[in-house]
């Protein structure tokens, strides 16, 4: 293809994924949906055309790499931590933890009772990608919902990302490590959230003080090389993203006592404010790439396999009646939608799936992950459209001077507020 043709392309998808968010932000219909189809029709134009597409495993996987870095980052720098949210982070947690683990055992559970293995072991391995709820799909997808449900869904979907990937980890080591995997991984984990601190407090320290112009990318190169090392030395490094974005979001709360004497709140500010805008224009970019590019290596006709259709259908009935038990528990009286349907597989999907050894892969994996990816996208546009409305700006603010220790002086928003939120989670 001539180079001036790509790079129209390139300039092409952008564009239209653009127009894809506005869409879906008007319409509730999740953008990934948009970006996948395009590439679905890109690759049979190019069939059609007789254009030589290269093999695109390697592209998905670093793009899925670079993703999930800048997504969890944009998700961190987008979540405030105070006291009235912790029940909330709380819940969110073990909402993530209890639900991926009746998930995985359920789905190897039809794997194994069906026979396509008869190790369980290898059962559960392919059964957590398809557990993971992904939050390159959640995050941009849940803007339009009362910030309640939206912020629980972020951290929800965030937790996931980092607990299948670590559970994921420990179940494929244990196929030649044994019981003293949990030894490492545990000390791993201590070990990372220890350094996740250190790290996040010297690269805030040096981005408040470095006065070249050339910033962000450098520090996501930082970024990038630590989580990439992280994972090359079997650590949970997604967490020292995380933390890093908590950090420079929650400034006010890692950076107390003597601390203020050497970091500026006003200089945070500003960078934190540069830090976001740049993260969510790259995080915007490669997510564009990357669902277009998975889009262009799904084979549409293997989906309509009758065994890729069944076991891709009994998946997600499994997954969606396990989210709605866990929920259910959980939220007790109030009402689970849309959340019972927000539970969309994507990105970390297709990175654990890459990471599986070919031999201990069951057959036709990936057309079934493909149709659970897209089915899991459907239902998520369902609750979306049916789903109530977006909270106001009015609300929203009164809901930040809140959380910053005052109500304000209009009472009558505090009534009006609380009622709309009654009327948001009814009594069933």
């Amino acid at each position: 293809m001539n180079s001036y043709y790509f790079i129209l392309a390139l300039s092409l998808l952008v564009i239209f994924s653009y127009f894809f968010d506005l869409a879906s932000k008007k319409l509730r219909i999740p953008s990934v949906i948009l970006l996948i189809g395009t590439g679905i029709m890109i690759h049979y134009v190019a069939r059609i055309e007789g254009w030589q597409i290269p093999d695109l495993n390697i592209t998905v996987s670093v793009l899925g790499l670079i993703g999930l870095l800048l997504i969890v980052l944009e998700a961190a720098l987008d979540l405030k931590i105070t006291r009235k949210k912790l029940p909330l982070i709380i819940r969110a947690f073990f909402t993530a933890l209890l639900i991926l683990l009746a998930t995985s055992f359920a789905i190897a559970g039809i794997f194994f009772y069906l026979g396509l293995t008869d190790d369980f072991y290898i059962a559960y391995l392919n059964a957590i990608p398809l557990s993971v709820v992904s939050s390159a799909i959640m995050i941009p997808s849940v803007m339009n919902l009362d910030e309640e449900k939206k912020e629980f869904l972020i951290y929800e979907s965030t937790f996931s990302d980092i607990l299948g990937i670590l559970i994921f980890d420990i179940v494929l080591q244990m196929g030649h490590g044994g019981t003293e995997v949990f030894k490492k991984v545990s000390l791993g984990l201590l070990a990372t959230l220890l350094i996740s601190l250190l790290v996040g407090y010297v690269l805030i320290f040096l981005f408040e003080n470095i006065k070249s112009k050339v910033k962000f990318f450098l520090f996501l190169s930082i970024l990038t090389a630590l989580f990439v090392t992280g994972k090359i030395l079997h650590l949970s490094s997604l967490i020292i993203i995380l933390i890093f974005g908590l950090m420079l979001e929650n400034y006010n709360i890692f950076f107390r006592g003597f601390l203020k004497k050497i970091y500026f709140p006003d200089k945070i500010e500003t960078v934190r404010e540069q830090f976001k805008l740049i993260t969510f224009e790259t995080a915007f970019l490669i997510r564009t790439f990357f669902f277009v590019v998975f889009g262009m290596t799904i084979d549409v006709l293997g989906l309509f396999h009758t065994r890729v259709i069944i076991l891709g259908t009994l998946i997600l009935i499994l997954t969606y009646f396990v989210r709605f038990i866990n929920l259910k528990l959980l939220y007790h009286s109030r009402s689970i939608f849309p959340e019972v349907l927000m539970a969309p597989r994507g990105l970390i999907t297709v990175l654990l799936y890459f990471k599986i050894p070919d031999h201990l892969k069951l057959p036709e994996f990936k057309e079934i992950i493909s149709f659970v990816i897209l089915g899991s996208a459907f239902l998520m546009m369902i609750g979306l459209l049916v789903s109530g409305r977006k909270t106001s700006e009015e609300e929203f603010q009164f809901m930040e001077d809140a959380d910053r220790g005052g109500y304000g002086e209009d009472y009558g928003l505090l009534e009006k507020w609380t009622h709309q939120q009654s009327e948001s989670y009814p009594k069933e």
